[in-house]
């Protein structure tokens, strides 16, 4: 056996074990009391989070001795709720999610990008705020966007995605606000059928792209919904607007970033089927366009995925769940370029907080990418 096969193993066996004795979903530390007589017994304290170990493989032989092909860390992460009940009706929030590229925190060599100079924990978000029945809920800090939440989410269930919905193809999720924004503020209320999103961008720090470039946001605002049509029928919209530079040494451009998308969902029986279709103007970056025209002027991506749910009465196995999903990103003008993906998969869950991803990807795209294949072993708890 290899070196490398002995460390993906390593790594599988550590994300198998880490939380073996723990519960298989989220779990609660502290819960308020319900006629609490001091401060501590309105406190409620829950945790919980994903192992992941990754396998990806380009076909042909094109990333033979790359990381991604030794097995890697597909997005570890750790939660953290802190809510305080001040009373029936009104709950102070706090919540923290960590993500830990676990090759990198040990030091498995050749099982993560060397050459990146990310940080071997990254904080996915971090918030506060309040929430009420009768004023709705208040969050500001790093969190997910108004437009993730009602248009990207519908389609984010499968691991080979988001290259054509806005969360995956801005400079970055967030520093544009698009997926989890930075330095964001945010406020939803609504009823049982229909929940109305609002959210604010603060200025933020420069962000360094490749080359000469880095990329500035100034302001931004959004507005979302998410409405209920049926018991089993869900539409999502958003539209987001976002104030933003790119700057070089000597020059300097300003951007007036756009996003208007909306997204369908379908959960009846066993069936999960979505859609998700986005325009974006001055939003995804065009290859080699210089200060003034970094951004391709108009792009539009549509993702969709159709799954089916076998549940199975088994002592290891909960369910299978086979798919067929894809994507298409077009940008327009002189940026003209296009990607396609089809995606052939299986999820089965296991017992105990278990689960193992497959997919075969086959890709169409204008630089020529080569079709792939990924699995993932994920460790809920």
């Amino acid at each position: 056996m290899t070196s490398e096969k002995r460390t993906l193993l390593a790594m599988v066996g550590l994300s198998m074990l880490t939380q073996a004795a723990g519960a298989r979903a989220e779990v609660t530390l502290l819960s308020p009391a319900e006629q609490p007589r001091t401060g501590l017994e309105h406190v409620e304290v829950k945790v919980g989070g994903s192992i992941r170990a990754q396998y990806f493989n380009e076909l042909g032989g094109l990333d033979d001795g790359s990381y991604k092909h030794r097995g890697y860390d597909g997005g570890t992460r750790f939660r953290l709720h802190v809510n305080y009940h001040v009373s029936k009706d009104l709950t102070l929030l706090s919540y923290a999610e960590l993500g830990v590229n676990t090759a990198k925190v040990m030091g498995w060599d050749n099982h993560y990008d060397r050459d990146s100079s990310d940080s071997a924990t990254t904080r996915r978000q971090v918030y506060v705020g309040f929430e009420s029945e009768r004023y709705g809920r208040l969050t500001a800090g790093k969190q997910n966007s108004v437009y993730y939440d009602t248009v990207g989410v519908s389609t984010d269930v499968w691991d080979y995605n988001q290259f054509a919905q806005a969360p995956g193809v801005g400079v970055n999720g967030s520093y544009d606000g698009s997926y989890r924004a930075r330095k964001s503020l945010r406020y939803s209320t609504g009823t049982d059928e229909v929940t109305v999103f609002v959210g604010w961008l603060f200025p933020d720090d420069d962000l360094h792209l490749d080359g000469p470039y880095d990329y500035r946001r100034r302001s931004g605002g959004s507005i979302g919904l998410r409405w209920h049509l049926t018991e089993d029928l869900t539409l999502g919209a958003a539209y987001a607007n976002t104030s933003a530079e790119i700057k070089t040494s000597g020059n300097q451009h300003a951007f007036r970033q756009h996003l208007i998308g909306s997204s369908l969902t379908w959960t009846g029986g066993n069936w999960y089927l979505a859609v998700g279709a986005g325009y974006y103007d001055d939003f995804v970056p065009a290859s080699s366009g210089g200060v003034d025209d970094y951004f391709a002027s108009d792009a539009y991506g549509v993702e969709y995925i159709a799954r089916y749910s076998v549940q199975l009465e088994s002592d290891w196995v909960q369910s299978i769940k086979p798919f067929f999903a894809g994507d298409r990103l077009k940008r327009m003008g002189r940026a003209d370029a296009q990607s396609n993906h089809q995606v052939l998969g299986v999820t089965a869950q296991f017992n105990h907080g278990f689960r193992l991803d497959l997919e075969r990807i086959f890709a169409n795209t204008s630089d020529n990418e080569p079709d792939s294949v990924l699995a993932r072993l994920r460790y809920d708890f």
